[in-house]
C-alpha cells in the first residue's frame, strides 16, 4: 500500500542565487547525508515509542486490530527499508543529499504540505519512488494514526518559518535544509534494487492491503 511519496518531489528544490529568491522561497543549504543519516537514527528511536502512544493507537482500534495493524506497517517498513539500503548503497549514499563538505545553497518553496505525512525516515512506512499505481485507500484512521505519530515525534522540531513540519522530508526540515529532487539516476538504482530483491511494488500494495484487511481493516484490495 502506498502511503507515502517521494521526499524530494515535496521539497521542490531547484538551484538558485541567494539573490534571486522568488517570492514565496527561502535559500537554503542542501543536506549532508551524513547529517540526515545521524538524525535519522534519532527519529526512528522516537517514532518507534510514539506509534505505540495510546493517544495514537487509539485511532487504529477504530478499524481493527491495532497490534496486527502495526505489524503490517513495520513489515512494509522492512522490505522498502531494504530496497532504499540497497539503492543508497549504488548512490554512494547521496539520495538527494550531499556527500560535500560543502553543499550547494538549494531554493525551496515556502509551501504547507497538506499531503499524509510520510514516516519514511522515522520506521513506520517506508519511501517508495517506483511509478505510480493504482492503490487501495485506507480509511481515514489510518492517516490520523500517521498524524499522530508525526506530531508526536516532531513535537521538538524547529523549523524554518513558513515551512511545514508535516512533510516526507523529516530530517531536512529538522535539520533546516534541502533535498535535490529524484533525478533519473535515483530511478534507476530504485528500478535495479526491486529487480535485484525481486520487490514488485504492485504486488508489495496488495500483499499489504491484504495484511490489513486480516487485521480487521475494511478494505477492498
Amino acid at each position: 500500500m502506498r502511503l507515502s511519496i517521494c521526499a524530494g518531489i515535496l521539497v521542490l528544490a531547484v538551484f538558485a542565487s541567494c539573490d534571486e529568491v522568488p517570492a514565496g522561497h527561502t535559500v537554503v543549504t542542501q543536506c549532508r547525508c551524513a547529517d540526515l543519516d545521524e538524525c535519522s537514527v534519532e527519529i526512528a528511536r522516537k517514532t518507534d515509542t510514539c506509534k505505540k502512544q495510546p493517544k495514537c493507537t487509539a485511532f487504529l482500534k477504530q478499524i481493527g486490530d491495532a497490534d496486527k495493524i502495526m505489524a503490517c506497517l513495520d513489515k512494509d517498513h522492512e522490505e522498502m527499508s531494504k530496497v532504499e539500503v540497497c539503492a543508497k548503497r549504488k548512490l554512494n549514499g547521496e539520495l538527494g543529499c550531499t556527500n560535500s563538505a560543502t553543499p550547494v545553497n538549494m531554493t525551496v518553496p515556502l509551501i504547507p504540505v497538506i499531503e499524509v505525512p510520510s514516516l519514511t525516515e522515522s520506521g513506520a512506512v517506508a519511501e517508495d519512488v517506483s511509478p505510480v499505481h493504482t492503490q487501495p485507500q485506507p480509511p481515514p484512521q489510518l492517516s490520523q494514526y500517521l498524524m499522530c505519530i508525526d506530531e508526536c515525534t516532531h513535537d521538538d522540531m524547529d523549523v524554518i518559518p513558513g515551512r511545514k513540519k508535516r512533510s516526507p522530508a523529516t530530517c531536512a526540515f529538522k535539520l533546516k535544509c534541502a533535498l535535490a529532487p529524484p533525478n533519473e539516476a535515483t530511478q534507476a538504482a530504485y528500478t535495479e534494487c526491486q529487480k535485484e530483491l525481486n520487490f514488485d511494488p504492485t504486488k508489495g500494495a496488495a500483499d499489504s492491503c491484504k495484511c490489513l484487511q486480516a487485521a480487521g481493516v475494511d478494505m477492498k484490495c
